[in-house]
């Protein structure tokens, strides 16, 4: 099997389907490893409800941060803990007030690209119990939805006021995919989605950070 190049860990699919599900082939080579993570990380969700949401969308680094922060990924990784860090409080909240509260343990895929102009960002999908989020909800920050939390993990990692972040936020067209367990369909659209964050175009290799990151549980 065909190994990058430039990380010969890699290993690289050029197949226009993964384990029977379409993949993203306009790219060139996706990687292997990559795939087969994000499928588990699909499963997985599954197998712990019926029905899932997968959002995505993507977290730009302003130019004016630190090296610290363009040298590795710790924006990435206070992101995700900020938010789940607001969930669980939301969840503390909903269920002190006496509302009935759905499970909404929240999985995450990223992959940290360079665009052509060198901007560094990160392309995010989450999963999601759909029973608990089905939508982003309105797009301003006065609400308090998934929009208004993820904009706030953001501008947390970064150290920012979140009025600041909305321009490094990009909420791209339909944002939500609905996963359904055993409608092969529903999870070929979510997986063919989130195939793009495999590609091994646009990556920084030799420079110890990594490229790539996903739920093992």
């Amino acid at each position: 099997m065909k190994r990058n190049p430039l990380n010969t860990n890699q290993q690289l699919h050029n197949e226009s389907d993964f384990l029977g599900s379409p993949v993203i082939v306009d790219h060139g080579y996706l990687i292997t490893n990559h795939l087969q993570r994000m499928h588990d990380c699909l499963c997985r969700s599954l197998e712990c409800h019926s029905r899932i949401c997968l959002m995505r969308f993507d977290l730009y680094v302003p130019a004016h941060v630190s090296t610290t922060v363009l040298c590795s990924n710790v924006v990435i990784t206070k992101f995700i803990a900020s938010l789940r860090a607001k969930l669980e409080h939301a969840h503390s909240l909903s269920r002190n007030e006496g509302h009935r509260v759905h499970d909404a343990y929240m999985r995450h895929m990223w992959c940290r690209e360079v665009s052509g102009n060198g901007r560094l960002h990160y392309h995010v999908a989450l999963t999601l119990n759909y029973a608990a989020y089905a939508f982003m909800g309105q797009f301003n920050l006065e609400s308090r939805n998934m929009y208004t939390r993820i904009h706030e993990a953001w501008a947390c990692a970064l150290g920012m006021h979140v009025s600041d972040v909305p321009g490094y936020v990009h909420i791209p067209v339909n944002p939500t995919h609905q996963i359904v367990r055993g409608d092969e369909a529903s999870f070929n659209d979510a997986f063919y989605r989130v195939s793009y964050f495999s590609k091994m175009e646009t990556k920084e290799y030799g420079q110890g950070i990594h490229t790539f990151g996903c739920s093992r549980s």
